[in-house]
């Protein structure tokens, strides 16, 4: 369930040549240190409970937020303003870097219009250069859509909507439109901010349904950042031919009559009851005479002929690949290019660069195969030069959300 993209704001060299550097002295007196961007990456992860994709974030718009002890903002940039690199000076103390998908506050309710962002706390000391490692940003908002089974559909007589509000006074109406009787309905996603741990959704359907102005109404509970709810109203008819009327919240039902008011209540509790189980039988396959089950050992001279074959029946949704190894200067060359964790459908430009050291297929073609095939072959020229060994952790979520994690070891001996 997780898209993720990578901003890296590392001072390649490439990079500097066209960012100027934010060398500016904040600080005053002799009691000073520096916060550097060296090595710094922004990591967003669309993991939310329940949804599966999301829409996509634009990576120069992230905004960087720096504020002291006090909660005061002493410095912002965006990331296309700071992506060479450089660093800040700034008296001791303590300090938290915000990173956020926008500049502007996170909106109370707004139709597809989700927000990620996240907080990281550091200290300043005299005289000491400090780095932030990687921050990973998550959805800030609650999620709700809303829809109807096609036999409520089909008791539909009139125009109707339902209200969805989490923050008083800012609610968002998903509309159903009856014309020519058809019925549609508003497909869109309800992003809305979450302030506390005790947040409530309530939703009102009112609509023309068998010809007579009916109200449904449902709360949600325990509501919070990255739930996305599931609403759906459902009309169901017994073997009696009797009607009842369901709200349905995250697959978890409570029926109830379609008599003035209709009420149903579900407690947000962050586990989705659709989760798929199992891995859907992703695997990767050797297609070579190297068993990749365990430490292939790179040879020194000949050929190198490491191939397979990932295998994703239900579709690639997303396919990641961590790099780790024994060699620090291995890891450092792979962050001078771009990063040591890469988006193979959806890849940074900064991380193309590792392309060339290790040949991974990418780029957005890959998105939905049910096979891709791997030639890593020409890796054996870059990774002698590093003596050690290096895993590659092939990361891959499937169409229905099923996932599985496969490392692949390369020793150099």
């Amino acid at each position: 369930m997780k898209k993720i993209f990578y901003i890296f704001l590392a001072a390649v060299m490439v990079l500097a040549v066209s960012c100027k550097k934010d060398n500016f002295n904040y600080g005053k007196g002799d009691r000073t240190g520096t916060l550097s961007f060296d090595g710094l990456s922004i990591e967003v992860s669309d993991e939310v409970h329940k949804v599966t994709t999301k829409a996509e974030a634009a990576g120069d718009d992230y905004t960087l937020f720096l504020y002291d002890n006090a909660g005061k903002l002493v410095w912002q940039k965006t990331y296309q303003e700071v992506r060479g690199g450089g660093d800040v000076s700034l008296p001791e103390g303590d300090y938290s870097l915000e990173a956020r998908s926008t500049s502007a506050d996170v909106p109370n309710a707004k139709f597809n219009a989700p927000v990620y962002g996240a907080t990281k706390d550091f200290a300043i000391k005299a005289g000491v250069t400090t780095t932030l490692g990687s921050i990973t940003c998550k959805l800030l908002q609650a999620v709700v859509s809303v829809g109807y089974n096609e036999d409520f559909l089909k008791s539909v007589t009139g125009d109707g909507a339902a209200t969805v509000e989490l923050a008083a006074g800012y609610p968002l109406e998903y509309k159903l439109e009856y014309s020519n009787g058809n019925p549609t309905y508003d497909h869109r996603m309800g992003y809305f901010a979450v302030n506390g741990n005790d947040a409530t959704i309530a939703l009102v359907f009112k609509g023309s349904i068998g010809g007579k102005t009916q109200r449904m109404r449902a709360t949600i509970t325990n509501v919070k950042a990255q739930d996305w709810h599931v609403v759906t109203i459902i009309k169901k008819v017994d073997a009696s031919g009797n009607a009842s009327f369901t709200v349905e919240i995250d697959g978890l039902v409570e029926d109830a009559e379609l008599n003035g008011d209709v009420t149903a209540e579900e407690p947000g509790d962050g586990n989705d009851p659709n989760a798929p189980i199992g891995d859907g039988g992703i695997e990767l396959i050797s297609t070579s005479i190297y068993d990749i089950t365990k430490t292939v050992t790179v040879p020194e001279t000949g050929a190198f002929p490491l191939t397979m074959t990932a295998k994703i029946p239900n579709g690639v949704r997303k396919f990641t690949v961590d790099i780790a190894s024994t060699n620090a200067d291995f890891i450092n060359s792979v962050n001078s290019v771009g990063g040591t964790t890469l988006d193979l459908i959806n890849p940074s430009e900064a991380a193309m660069g590792v392309f060339d050291i290790v040949p991974f297929p990418h780029g957005a073609e890959l998105s939905g195969k049910t096979e891709i095939e791997f030639d890593l072959s020409d890796a054996q020229a870059p990774l002698l030069a590093f003596k050690g060994t290096h895993t590659f952790t092939m990361n891959v979520i499937d169409n229905k959300g099923c996932r599985k994690s496969i490392p692949i070891s390369l020793e150099v001996l």
